[in-house]
């Protein structure tokens, strides 16, 4: 009989360079499969709406104009365009998605939702998306309650200019003008029962909004917040988070977003290794089948891609220093935080709330231990709806 022998076994070495070379294929495959992805995704185009008049009014908190829209599923829904201030002081524009039961009341308690970061580009406004619902959460919640629901874009999302990613006052102001306008429409009639619910950034937002209310916006009335793994101090943001495809997004969008505030090149202020990365992610929008796309974008970034380290220089220490939001608060707050975040972790939350405490701020604090930072909004829902109703009684 003839004698087979079997091959011989390869060795460790062998063993790994057949594994890289089937790791380079896949990543190859996979690259160009999202590059065919984001070829194939519709991006959406921001509508003349946005545009700001020729004149526009003196007076921050004022409704310039109005547009039904179809995008939200079992709602009546506009894209409105008001008057705020920026961060000199000065009146500029921004816009905002209202939206309204099908089920028509004589008045409407208001729950106005920060969303989490969707990108810096003026299309990523969730108001100027397809299928907005899918950076708002508590909306369809919000429908089956009967309650308004109002989701401010922020500044230079939709509305025309440079977006202020986690600076905090211009976006505050933002929120509490968008509180201001949709009171004066003529759609519905908006009782002074209103809570702000910010996730991540926009925990960041709303923090801000609570934190400068009463000086900015006093005549407003506002029942507590819901903060849902919120970045409430930038500086720690940089210093504790861990490198994930998420925090990826942000360390990109933040290096973007103020070197286009400062002037500042990127070239100094980014490895030259990761500089096609980080620019790469923050074209993006992170709403719906494009923030896979920009997820993906994130890898080539080879984490942390700061060349500097923006918490010892100038002006960005500053600037973080400066956009640390308000924990000295006049209304209750519910936090809700995933256990399993390292973008925002935990203790960093905790630590913010030790300091509300401190100054008498009534506050309540869930951790869900199998939450991430991308899973976590789906939890906050959960809690913050009875914790609304509650204090609406």
């Amino acid at each position: 009989m003839p004698k087979f022998e079997l091959p011989k076994r390869p060795t460790a070495a062998q063993l790994r360079q057949q594994a890289t070379k089937i790791g380079e294929r896949a990543r190859d495959a996979a690259g160009r499969a999202l590059t065919a992805a984001d070829q194939r995704i519709t991006h959406p185009t921001v509508p003349l709406f946005y545009l700001a008049p020729e004149v526009l009014p003196a007076q921050p908190g004022v409704l310039i104009r109005k547009q039904s829209v179809s995008t939200v599923i079992d709602a009546r829904a506009w894209r409105v365009l008001y008057t705020t201030t920026d961060a000199a002081g000065q009146v500029t524009i921004a816009s905002a998605l209202f939206c309204l039961p099908k089920i028509q009341e004589d008045s409407y308690n208001l729950l106005v939702y920060c969303h989490q970061a969707t990108g810096i580009e003026r299309r990523c406004a969730p108001s100027v998306h397809d299928k907005p619902a899918l950076a708002l959460a508590g909306l369809r919640q919000a429908m089956q309650k009967g309650w308004a629901y109002l989701a401010p874009d922020y500044p230079g999302l939709g509305a025309e200019g440079i977006h202020p990613f986690l600076i905090g006052e211009p976006t505050a102001t933002s929120v509490l003008d968008a509180i201001r306008a949709i009171q004066t429409t003529t759609v519905a009639q908006i009782n002074n029962k209103t809570v702000i619910w910010g996730y991540s950034q926009g925990g960041h937002a709303a923090a801000w909004a609570a934190g400068v209310q009463p000086s900015y916006a006093p005549e407003l009335a506002l029942d507590g917040i819901i903060l849902g793994s919120p970045a409430l101090d930038p500086a720690e943001l940089f210093q504790a988070s861990e490198d994930s495809p998420i925090s990826r997004v942000i360390w990109a969008l933040s290096a973007v977003a103020w070197s286009r505030l400062t002037g500042i090149s990127l070239q100094g202020a980014i490895k030259p290794e990761s500089l096609a990365a980080v620019r790469e992610t923050a074209k993006h929008c992170f709403i719906g089948a494009e923030a896979i796309v920009g997820l993906a974008a994130t890898d080539a970034m080879g984490g942390k891609p700061h060349l500097i380290n923006p918490l010892h220089v100038e002006p960005f220490a500053t600037m973080l220093h400066e956009n640390r939001a308000p924990t000295k608060l006049s209304l209750p707050v519910l936090v809700v935080q995933g256990g399993k975040d390292i973008t925002v972790p935990p203790a960093q939350s905790k630590l913010m709330i030790a300091e509300m405490q401190s100054y008498g701020t009534e506050t309540t604090y869930i951790e869900h231990d199998r939450f991430d930072h991308l899973t976590g909004e789906r939890a906050v829902v959960r809690d913050a709806i009875p914790q609304i109703e509650s204090w609406w009684g």
